[in-house]
């Protein structure tokens, strides 16, 4: 047990507790602006496709092609997070977070102006979207290692939450945002995502300090997917492994529910206006992740722990996916199958980040590794998703991912004491 803290060392402590929330905060907002930058596009994937193929509403109702199009518009982003998502955060270890940071921010404000000016060309569409990930890469990764350098471990989840409850929030007005946007022209949305960047980039040069971290060990840096690949193996049978194939896990599952769900509106619950009921639907998903994450998890953590919660938040995904098929209707799904979808990816993202962050050496190679298989999961999670619902059935995407997240449960329960011991 520690030695009693004497009255001028509880004043020091309490000046640390507030300057790591100001920093926190600030933090926050910043992975909000960029969410909400990021989110504003996603109902109207579609569109873009639609756009790009020069369809008519009536023909793209009928064309597999929209589909198919846009579950691999959106695995090219997410593949180019995949493999440079490391890359960013071995060079954020050595050169700081705040360079990398604002880098990203500005090619992603580039990249966006590039997209809305390619709305008409579906190789310009798919050129931007590529460029953008390998620029977009850093943010999440970069504000994950910054979160946990200024964080104690006891606290870590605490601070990797507020930038989930962030996520949230961004996620929750950012496709509101696009879908009343997009009524503007589809290219409005995108510009409106740049200059996002843009002010986001200026007000982290303006108000984030450069975060204290304590020395790493650099390790020589690979480029090129043989190289990620080689990293990925190695991170897998290493002692973050587990965690690493939970993160794929739960982020795939999500991505199959994101690939396809535009879709799934039009065709199986017959909407007409489906960009603007799946904007509604994933702002209600971002209120939910952002109660858990903004204002539960740390005391959930405090007591019972990141490794209950992971066991916890998967079995709710689990179910939330199992009956997700079986609603009849748009709001039975929304009072049921969603709220454990919601609520469960809450519970694990921060508690699986926490775990990797207290038990790697280097934390922004670490959780820069660990964004690339969240990276890796959102390419495979919408491109599985595509083909199933394509060529399997409209339900099969929801089917497979409440598959893989029950497979995923029986492993975290069996796990769940050597996680908690930090022994995985």
């Amino acid at each position: 047990m520690p030695d009693p803290i004497s009255a001028p060392d509880k004043k020091a402590l309490s000046s640390e507790d507030k300057r790591m929330h100001v920093q926190l905060a600030l933090l926050a907002l910043a992975v909000m602006i960029n969410i909400v930058g990021f989110s504003v596009i996603i109902p109207l994937v579609p569109e873009y496709v639609q756009r790009g193929l020069h369809l008519t509403r009536l023909e793209a109702a009928h064309d597999g092609r929209i589909g198919e199009y846009g579950g691999w518009l959106t695995a090219a982003y997410a593949l180019m997070q995949f493999l440079f998502a490391p890359l960013w955060g071995s060079l954020s270890d050595r050169i700081g977070r705040k360079p990398i940071l604002i880098g990203s921010l500005l090619g992603d404000a580039l990249f966006y102006t590039l997209f809305g000016l390619s709305t008409d060309s579906l190789t310009g569409q798919f050129a931007a979207r590529i460029l953008a990930g390998i620029f977009s890469s850093a943010s999440l990764a970069v504000a994950q290692a910054y979160a946990a350098d200024i964080t104690p471990p006891h606290l870590r989840a605490m601070g990797l939450g507020y930038l989930g409850a962030a996520f949230g929030v961004g996620f929750i007005f950012g496709p509101a945002l696009g879908g009343l946007l997009g009524q503007l022209g589809l290219a409005w949305p995108l510009y409106f995502s740049a200059a996002l960047a843009l002010i986001n980039a200026v007000y982290i040069w303006r108000y984030l300090p450069e975060p204290l971290r304590p020395a790493e060990t650099a390790e020589p840096k690979k480029s090129g997917l043989a190289a990620q690949v080689h990293l990925m193996i190695q991170a897998v049978r290493g002692p973050l492994g587990f965690l690493y194939l939970l993160t794929f896990a739960v982020t795939f599952a999500f991505g199959n529910l994101e690939g396809t769900f535009t879709a799934y509106l039009k065709q199986h619950f017959h909407f007409a206006n489906e960009t603007a009921v799946a904007g509604g639907v994933f702002a209600y998903i971002g209120v939910l992740i952002v109660i858990i994450q903004g204002f539960l998890i740390r005391p959930l953590v405090k007591k019972y722990g990141e490794a209950h919660l992971i066991v916890v938040g998967i079995g709710l995904m689990a179910l939330g996916f199992l009956f997700f098929p079986l609603a009849p209707f748009l709001s039975l799904l929304l009072i049921g199958p969603m709220v454990p979808i919601a609520l469960g990816s809450g519970l694990n993202s921060p508690s699986l980040r926490a775990l990797v962050s207290r038990k790697a050496t280097a934390q922004g190679a670490a959780l820069g590794l660990s964004a690339s298989f969240d990276s890796l999961a959102r390419a495979a999670g919408p491109a599985t998703a595509s083909y199933l619902y394509l060529h399997v059935g409209q339900t099969a995407p929801y089917w497979c991912a409440g598959l893989v997240m029950s497979v995923c449960f029986v492993f975290a329960l069996t796990r769940r004491r050597e996680m908690s011991e930090g022994i995985i």
